[in-house]
């Protein structure tokens, strides 16, 4: 009697093993390929890929005949490896996240049915950096000091930095927002440039940003500055100028205007005075 039963469990056994999920991870707007499981050397005589409780099929192979077109989720965005079995999603979208059943057939009727589970996820967003330099004005062939924040969009990352050189002082740390880090790099005399590289990362997913800042002295400061203030005063002399034309050309057509009336005015109070001159005569 035990060796009936343990003969009657096998079969269940197979299935349980046979049905395991796995899990696959894809990015919004990119392509992921979902494994049939199935034996490398099976030929495979019928692929049924379906979804959803009531196993709607979504792409089959039968009969030597492959259909990727069955229901408009889909549509276009499938394709089939009728040697291996595995189904390919292309330009991934939130509602593909699901789990996926496959059953395969070989042709000499050996089965095997898989589970896989699919996750779609957003790529980081690469990061933000904003630098600030200070320049002492005390001594300012002496160095500087840069100050560098990364910020990020996405929750939960890590930030890191890659200086270049590496011989730059640095000191870094996160903020307590967890959305940014902060690096301060002490450039000396020589070391007027540095290239700062932030990094952000989540799990397997990585994204960053670089930026150049440069160590200037006072000189080349008040320069900028000089240039700067130079640009805002040409800016105001030629909109006070392009006012003071545009007022006076207001005041010529009014003026203009004005005169003209004045003229027809004084012609009428004339004509009215002397009704005479508006006498038509005819010869006899």
């Amino acid at each position: 009697m035990i060796l009936i039963r343990k003969i009657l469990l096998i079969p269940l056994l197979q299935v349980a093993l046979g049905e395991s999920l796995q899990e696959v991870f894809g990015y919004l707007g990119e392509n992921i390929t979902l494994p049939s499981g199935a034996d490398p050397s099976w030929n495979l005589s019928k692929v049924q890929w379906s979804i959803f409780s009531n196993n709607t099929l979504i792409a089959t192979y039968h009969n030597e005949k492959a259909n990727i077109d069955r229901i408009d989720q889909y549509q276009g965005r499938l394709s089939l490896n009728t040697s291996s079995g595995d189904l390919a999603i292309h330009n991934l979208n939130a509602k593909d996240a699901m789990v996926y059943n496959v059953d395969v057939i070989n042709t000499e009727k050996k089965s095997t049915k898989n589970k896989i589970e699919l996750t779609v996820k957003q790529h980081l967003q690469k990061p933000t950096i904003e630098t600030h330099t200070w320049v002492p004005r005390e001594s300012p062939k002496s160095g500087c000091l840069v100050k560098v924040q990364c910020s990020s969009l996405d929750e939960g990352v890590q930030f890191s930095w890659y200086i270049e050189p590496l011989s730059v002082t640095t000191l870094n740390t996160s903020l307590p927002d967890g959305k940014s880090a902060l690096l301060l790099a002490f450039l000396n005399n020589t070391e007027h440039t540095v290239k700062v590289t932030c990094n952000t990362s989540r799990n397997i997913d990585t994204a960053s940003s670089v930026v150049t800042s440069k160590c200037e002295d006072e000189k080349t400061t008040n320069q900028r500055w000089s240039e700067t203030r130079n640009r805002y005063c040409a800016v105001i002399v030629i909109g006070a100028f392009m006012g003071n034309v545009l007022l006076i050309s207001i005041i010529h057509v009014f003026g203009e205007q004005k005169k003209t009336l004045h003229e027809k005015s004084q012609l009428d109070i004339k004509a009215s005075r002397n009704p005479s001159d508006q006498t038509i005569k005819i010869d006899d």
